[in-house]
């Protein structure tokens, strides 16, 4: 995947192998590109979540379901595997 700002936007978009498996791009809020970029390197879902807590006003319970959330939808377009969140 490469990362590009198009119009103000944040778009993943595929390349390579990736590219067939994974149709179309996907935008990133704000937020989504500070997990996505935080993803490059190891890290726990338990560090995601601090980030977020870090960067944001949001409270815990909000931050840990903002990263689950994303976790998850970059698993359903097949760029995240396993549950672990790292």
């Amino acid at each position: 995947m490469i990362l590009r700002e198009v119009a103000g936007e944040h778009l993943l978009i595929p390349v390579g192998q990736t590219a067939l498996k994974v149709k179309g791009m996907v935008t990133l809020s704000e937020s989504g590109l500070l997990l996505w970029n935080r993803l490059q390197t190891d890290c726990t879902e338990e560090e995601l979540i601090q980030l977020l807590l870090s960067e944001y006003e949001v409270d815990r319970s909000t931050a840990a379901a903002d990263v689950k959330a994303f976790l998850q939808q970059m698993r359903d377009v097949g760029l995240l595997m396993g549950g672990d969140g790292s």
